[in-house]
């Protein structure tokens, strides 16, 4: 082992090229060490997806005690958090035996354990492997905190190497792979940089990553066997940018301005760094860590689950508080199977809306509004699997669930009002660079002045105007899409440029069979997109679309009713079976979901026959919408009393316009429940926006088949939203962003404290303190046999099933019988005791006056149970 550094760079000399025993081995170290790091795309992206990945593979209580004792957070919420709830009556007796019975099958212990969870014990404190991992012995033995010398460099470099347009100044090579660009840098510059100015670095900065890493190693660290958790422990002490960075390798499409970078190249110049820092607090002859007398064994963080007293407490009170809420869901379904199916007359217009759980609330203003109107719940990218460029970008989007790899570009003609227009001076100073003497004085002082005055305004008065960063901005209404693809050429991307005939009957056809929509069409079907408004608000992205990959869904609106609409597609479609009579007409739309503004597309182009039903069903969404902000507002803490429906539109209006307002709207805080099955399923049920519900007829579904496509998309993406919110709320420091006040926009990649911190992975307490950290709870309308083989089919729904990262549940639509999937089968289940359902005649007499989350129940016209 040598005590300097010069024996090993007079080797290397000789080979700058790991050995192939070297090159393996920190190969192995990276693919090993990847795995634990968070996926989080850039901020433009923010796909929601399960916090804790990596744990999948284990049953979910004991993957979450796991990834407590790796990361540090918590895994449940505190005791006295519990407990309270159960004085406030949202935790039930009836969900706490359910729990203890699940828990043990001894009485004597069911009973300690429930007079023990009455007790008053402190959550514990668990230190995660950064903080009681092989590193720390830098600092016990040495005085040396690594992270605070390390990570301003590092977290400097990283920026401005991923930058996406922020930075004035980009950095040099940054088209070059990461440790290609900082060796250039440091040995090109005219200034010192850094600690890497050693002539030691400067050596080590020639070699190959590889060789480096593994050099680097052996003189830091000592024994091989330690190599793999120092490493991992040195990206988790900077999870954001590990993942980011893990990222870009794996998906270089998310980033607009694509970056070569790779781990291997990070970790390099992070151990690089951490070498050089060592060097100059210590010495060239510091010792290697293992030297150090150390209880941490090598590969500790694998170690199984430890459960202590407390966190078995946690536990079942976790069970018991879920349990509690299913009960009173299940216990509403059955309610209303009892109250038989309402007369339903002939709908004159179909609606059909994203099954995102922001969407039931309108959904169920707009039936009470007016019968005559139908809705339907659908993956809000219709089917289209597509990447789309609008108008004004200059780069495709991704525009359909994440999993998905679409093989299509569509681009968007402007209209012909906007073509060959000139910026105007105001745009051209705002879009023209500003880095140059005199535009950046004149800028600063003469159009900043107003700019000041325009922003003092806007923050003491917003307006209630659509804001200029508005989710309809990614397309033109207007706009003319490219859709209509007549032969097979492909873009340099290989992409398809457009969806030939057939295509677009496909996805017709797919889209109206999966959800049992194959006949009694009525003569208007809107296809409603929705996305979000709001200003000052780095998390856009997440309020946005999750089946379009975190963007708004108007264009696959527009597309779908392009394709629908087309009589040659119609033709197609028929001779699949679908037939769509030539006196329906299809048109798109736009729900801005923080504003309660729908925009219709085309609707100048709807026949004269239909004009009037779209009219009156006009009139009624914009009724429903009134309604639904009135439901939204109650929550709001600073809004004050609210007297009226326009009132509350007036309110979430401002606040979508409000440069100062961190809740823009409450986003899916509080989503809890998937619900696939037919109208009558949930029709008459009050779910508090608590349910993401997708539209599934079993009747015309035998062998399953439609069912686990849908289970196939509404698994992965309902049960990610529902984890990433259940964790950001449990832990808001170490699997959240904490609060959004300090946040600062990093290079357009993602969000820190500050100018110079770690990027932040999960949400804000903004967007998850009303928030109730349950585990979805998908219920299917179907017999249980064909459910099972459903999920059995798709490896990844029967992981999220078969561990409980999410409940399952199924109801028989031939006998309304419910079944419970526990130990890989579903089981009878029945509820402890019946109580009295509330009932009541609308929405809004359920909801008026009262905060908070509210208990499922029923809204009965002229009927009694």
């Amino acid at each position: 082992m040598p005590n300097d550094m010069n024996t090993v760079l007079q080797s290397s000399k000789i080979q700058k090229e790991p050995t192939h025993n070297e090159s393996i081995l920190v190969e192995r170290i990276l693919k090993s060490v990847s795995h634990w790091l968070p996926t989080q795309g850039p901020i433009k992206d923010f796909v929601h997806h399960n916090t804790l990945h990596a744990f999948q593979n284990h049953p979910f209580h004991e993957g979450i005690i796991r990834a407590s004792q790796m990361y540090g957070g918590s895994p449940y919420l505190s005791l006295s958090d519990y407990q309270k709830r159960y004085q406030n009556k949202e935790i039930s007796d009836s969900g706490i035996d359910r729990a203890l019975s699940a828990h043990s099958s001894d009485p004597k212990e069911r009973e300690r354990l429930r007079k023990q969870m009455m007790e008053s014990v402190p959550s514990p404190v668990v230190p995660g492997l950064v903080a009681k991992g092989i590193r720390k012995e830098w600092l016990k033995n040495n005085h040396v905190l690594l992270n605070s010398l390390v990570h301003p460099v590092l977290f400097r470099i990283l920026s401005n190497y991923l930058d996406q347009g922020v930075a004035i100044w980009t950095m040099p090579y940054s088209d070059e792979r990461l440790w290609a660009a900082v060796g250039r840098l440091v040995s090109e510059s005219y200034l010192p940089f850094g600690p890497l100015s050693d002539p030691h670095c400067r050596e080590l900065l020639k070699l190959e990553p590889a060789k480096v890493i593994h050099t680097l190693l052996t003189r830091m660290v000592g024994s091989e066997s330690y190599f793999e958790t120092y490493v991992l422990e040195l990206l988790l002490g900077h999870p954001g940018w590990s993942g980011m960075i893990q990222m870009a390798e794996t998906q270089p499409e998310n980033l607009v301005i694509p970056r070569p970078v790779k781990l291997l190249d990070a970790v390099a110049v992070e151990l690089l760094l951490e070498y050089a820092f060592l060097v100059r607090e210590l010495g060239e002859n510091f010792q290697p860590i293992t030297t150090y007398s150390t209880k941490v064994s090598p590969n500790s963080y694998l170690h199984p689950a430890e459960w202590t007293h407390v966190r078995i407490l946690q536990k079942v009170w976790q069970e018991a508080f879920e349990w509690t809420f299913y009960e009173t869901v299940i216990e509403a379904i059955e309610g209303s199977r009892k109250l038989g199916s309402p007369a339903v007359c002939a709908p004159s217009a179909d609606l059909f809306f994203c099954i995102d759980d922001r969407e039931e609330p309108l959904r169920r203003h707009i039936e009470e509004t007016n019968p005559k109107l139908k809705t339907w719940g659908v993956p809000g990218f219709f089917g289209i699997d597509w990447m789309f460029q609008s108008a004004a970008s200059g780069y495709a989007s991704k525009l359909c669930p994440a999993p998905l790899s679409p093989k299509y570009l569509v681009r968007e003609k402007p209209s012909g009002a906007t073509n060959g227009l000139k910026p105007s001076l105001l745009q051209w100073l705002h879009l023209a660079p500003s880095n140059t003497l005199i535009r950046g004085w004149f800028i600063s002082q003469v159009v900043g002045f107003w700019h000041g005055i325009k922003l003092a305004w806007e923050v003491f008065l917003p307006s209630r105007h659509r804001p200029s960063d508005q989710s309809i901005s990614h397309i033109e209404p207007q706009g003319e899409l490219q859709i209509l693809r007549t032969g097979e050429e492909k873009n340099a991307a290989g992409l398809f440029l457009g969806f030939s005939l057939n295509e677009m009957a496909d996805r017709v056809f797919g889209l109206l069979s999966t959800i049992g929509f194959t006949k009694d069409f009525s003569k208007l079907l809107v296809f409603v997109s929705h996305g979000a408004s709001s200003v000052n608000n780095p998390y856009f992205s997440a309020y946005d679309c999750g089946a379009c990959s975190g963007r708004p869904g108007a264009p696959n609106a527009r597309a779908f009713a392009w394709m629908a609409n087309d009589s040659r597609v119609r033709k197609l479609v028929s001779e699949r079976g679908i037939v769509i009579p030539d006196d329906t007409h299809v048109i798109g739309a736009f729900h801005d979901t923080t504003r309660d503004e729908v925009i219709y597309f085309g609707s100048d182009e709807i026949p004269e026959a239909q004009q009037e039903i779209f009219q009156e069903m006009k009139r009624s969404v914009e009724l429903a919408l009134t309604q639904n902000a009135e439901e939204r507002c109650r929550n709001f803490e600073l809004v004050g009393k609210v007297t009226s429906g326009i009132e509350s539109l007036n309110h979430v209006r401002e606040r979508a316009a409000s440069i100062f307002e961190p809740r823009p709207e409450l986003n899916h805080s509080n989503n809890s429940l998937c619900i696939i099955g037919t109208h009558r399923f949930t029709k008459g049920i009050f779910l508090d926006g608590r349910a993401f519900l997708n539209s599934y007829d079993p009747l015309q579904d035998p062998d399953g088949t439609k069912l686990t496509a849908i289970l196939g998309a509404a698994v992965p993406v309902c049960g990610g939203i529902n984890l990433e919110y259940y964790f950001s709320r449990v832990d808001s420091n170490v699997y959240g962003a904490g609060t959004k006040l300090p946040h600062n926009v990093v290079g357009l990649v993602g969000v820190a404290n500050g100018v110079e911190g770690d990027l932040l992975t999960g949400l804000p307490t903004q967007m998850t303190e009303i928030h109730d950290p349950l585990r979805l709870m998908m219920i299917v309308e179907q017999e249980e046999d064909i459910v099972l083989d459903a999920i059995r089919r798709n490896s990844v729904v029967l992981e999220w099933v078969v561990h409980h990262w999410i409940r399952f549940c199924c109801i028989s639509p031939s006998t309304g019988k419910c079944f419970i999937f526990e130990d890989g089968e579903f089981r009878p289940f029945q509820l402890n005791e019946y109580r009295t359902l509330a009932t009541s005649k609308n929405s809004a007499s359920v909801t008026k006056g009262k905060q908070g989350n509210l208990r499922p129940c029923l809204i009965v016209k002229e009927q009694k149970l």
